[in-house]
């Protein structure tokens, strides 16, 4: 009995991870703005503490579709601590059934990011233990927190057709940002792909003059200046596209875990996208100047 005393519930748990998970977002944006992108075209890791790029990608990013199906199935994911009486179960009675299109949703953006998009990549550049770890970390409980939610913690277990236009427009904004995500990461990778004589891709006109090629310890890679669709606005329109596609999410699932992941994902990818906008100036002389780095005409 005392033991059960000194113990909290696992809302308790739930709630104040999910207030440290969106403090830790303005922490952060703040962060990556004073120390830059931790991967990708500004980075050049090498030595002992480094990871083939691809491997590490993959394994940081199915941390999240794992964890939230074990939070959403599991009748008790933390049954560890549980059994140690540190921590009091949620009482579940209800079975959410009609959350589970949301978990779908979510498995099919990681079958995507985690599996399909790091595997069609030309190459990837090396990556440091630290920053896997991190994001295996930060995935970690972003998807507990959204696995549990839909599981347990949220009220709604209506199904998707009695949410009415909230389910409509999310899941639209969702498909969107999605399908623009994939295709503007084709765009790149179409780019990477080119030949040293390459110019532009995207279908608008470039010389050869907008390509520079680097050669590090993760192999070669080759960037060149992107054109059509979304990158006559903005230099990350796939950071741009993935922003609305999680928005759309929270909207459809009104999910106050989702909103917090929107929140990180503006915070993590904002930063990223002013330098990459930024690099691709200093490095182009020709970069188009009306760019943005990911939000047309704003920021």
């Amino acid at each position: 009995m005392a033991d059960h005393l000194l113990a909290v519930t696992e809302q308790e748990l739930f709630n104040t991870t999910l207030h440290g998970f969106q403090v830790i977002s303005v922490f952060i944006f703040c962060a990556l703005f004073l120390v830059g992108s931790p991967y990708g075209s500004q980075t050049d890791y090498s030595g002992v503490l480094t990871i083939n790029g691809r491997v590490a990608w993959i394994a940081m990013e199915l941390v999240s579709p794992a964890v939230l199906a074990y939070s959403y199935f599991s009748q008790d994911p933390l049954s560890a601590l549980h059994s140690k009486a540190m921590l009091l179960p949620f009482a579940r009675d209800k079975e959410p059934q009609g959350l589970l299109v949301f978990v779908c949703l979510w498995m099919i953006h990681y079958l995507n990011r985690a599996v399909v998009y790091p595997l069609r990549q030309p190459s990837r550049k090396r990556m440091h233990i630290g920053i896997m770890l991190s994001a295996c970390m930060f995935n970690a409980v972003n998807g507990y927190l959204n696995g549990r939610w839909l599981g347990v913690v949220g009220p709604d277990t209506a199904p998707p057709g009695a949410r009415g236009w909230r389910f409509v427009l999310g899941v639209f904004l969702f498909i969107a940002g999605f399908a623009g995500n994939i295709h503007h990461d084709n765009t790149l990778m179409r780019l990477r792909s080119k030949p040293s004589t390459g110019g532009t891709a995207g279908g608008g006109s470039g010389s050869t003059s907008n390509k520079v090629g680097r050669n590090g310890s993760g192999g070669s890679s080759r960037y060149l200046v992107p054109y059509g669709s979304m990158f006559a606005f903005v230099s990350c329109p796939h950071f741009f596209c993935e922003s609305v596609e999680w928005t759309g999410f929270a909207i459809a699932s009104g999910s106050p875990a989702a909103w917090a992941f929107v929140l990180n994902v503006v915070c993590n990818l904002a930063p990223r996208a002013y330098f990459i906008h930024q690099w691709y100036v200093r490095t182009f002389p020709e970069y188009p100047g009306s760019r943005k780095a990911m939000i047309p005409f704003v920021f």
